[in-house]
This record gives C-alpha cells, structure tokens and sequence, in this order.
C-alpha cells in the first residue's frame, strides 16, 4: 500500500470518527432540548468545519478505493480539499478556540475535526503525485468558501441562527460583514495559491 493510500485510509477513519461523534453529542445535546433528528441534521450541516470535514472525508475514500489521480480535476478537488481543511484548523485555533473550553468528549471530537483531520490531509496531499495544478485552480478552491457564505447567509435569513459570529449579520453590520468574508476569502486564496505554487515546486523536482 502506497504512502498516500495509507493515509488516506488513516484520515477517512479520523474523519468519520470525528464527524459521527459530533453528530452524536449535538444529538443528545438538542434532545434534550426539544430538538428532533431533523433539526440535528439541519444544524450539523451549517457548519463551515463539519462540510469540510466530509468533504475531505470523501476525498480521502475515493483516493482509498481509487488510488491513481490521474486528473486534474481530482488534482484540483485535493488541493480545494487540502486548502478548506487548513483553513478549518487555523480560523478554529486563531479565532474560535479562544471562546470555549470543550471538555470531555467534545473535547476529543475537537481535536480530531480541528487538528487531526487538518494534519493527516496535509501529509496525505503532500504524498500525493504534483505538477497538475494550473494558478487558476486556486480561485476554483476559493469557491467552497463563498459558496458557504452564501449557504450559510441564505439558510439565517430563514432560521436566524448563524454559525460563526464573524458571518453573523445580527451581530455586524453589512459593510463589517463584506469586510469580514472578503478577508476570510482573501485568506484562502492566499492558502491556494501557495499550495499551487508548492505543487508546482513538488512536480519540477520530481521530474528532476
């Protein structure tokens, strides 16, 4: 089994793990509330951490049942993949982890959604084949996070719960919330381009 394989087979199970046990703890946690499967289900999935855990989570068993990447749309969906996942670790450490103590098992399923799966991806898109990647696949990566912020802006309108307090419109107004997804975005594409050009590095030496 080649490296990549492995670690694709390694972080698919973190990545389960960590995604079925959160999705318990806000089960019981909303239960106990009230709250039924169904607004479980809607809740998980207005969360920027737990889309992009499952998006790599599926990139990690599509490379585990299919090894060779031998596309450059594949090539782009890891690097998109790669990119989303570090940006789930930095923005949770740099600006969310500040705000709570979890403790226990959401401790645990913390750790394996915020720091955990970000590690394993990187390792696992590392050990990946490079040189596919084109500078425009890199504002084709920046389009998962503007198609959340325009997801997650859609769905508060109805229900007026916001995941992150930084695309909250109830707690900014509308030019500091341009400004906020305008930085996060430009973020991003600073995170995508520097793993084009990394790729780009990556692929001239393996042909060296």
């Amino acid at each position: 089994m080649s490296l990549s394989r492995a670690l694709a087979a390694l972080g698919a199970l973190a990545g389960a793990v960590g995604l079925v046990l959160q999705a318990m703890l806000m089960l019981g946690d909303m239960e106990s509330n009230g709250g039924s499967v169904l607004a479980v289900f809607w809740r998980f999935f207005g969360y920027f951490t737990l889309l992009t855990n499952t998006l790599v989570t599926l990139l990690w068993l599509r490379a585990v049942f299919d090894p060779v990447r031998n596309s450059e749309a594949v090539a782009t969906s890891e690097a998109m993949g790669a990119t989303a996942i570090l940006f789930v670790g930095s923005v949770y450490h740099l600006l969310l982890a500040p705000r709570w103590d979890p403790q226990g098992l959401q401790l645990l399923a913390d750790i394996l959604l915020h720091s955990v799966t970000p590690i394993l991806f990187a390792l696992f898109w590392l050990a990946r084949p490079h040189g596919q990647l084109k500078w425009r696949d890199a504002f084709i990566c920046a389009l998962w996070p503007l198609a959340y912020a325009a997801y997650a802006l859609t769905r508060g309108a109805f229900d007026g719960w916001y995941a992150y307090y930084f695309m909250d419109p109830t707690q900014m107004s509308t030019p500091e919330l341009i400004a906020s997804i305008s930085a996060l975005s430009g973020a991003f594409v600073i995170g995508a381009l520097i793993l084009v050009a990394l790729d780009k590095a990556l692929g001239r030496r393996a042909k060296a």
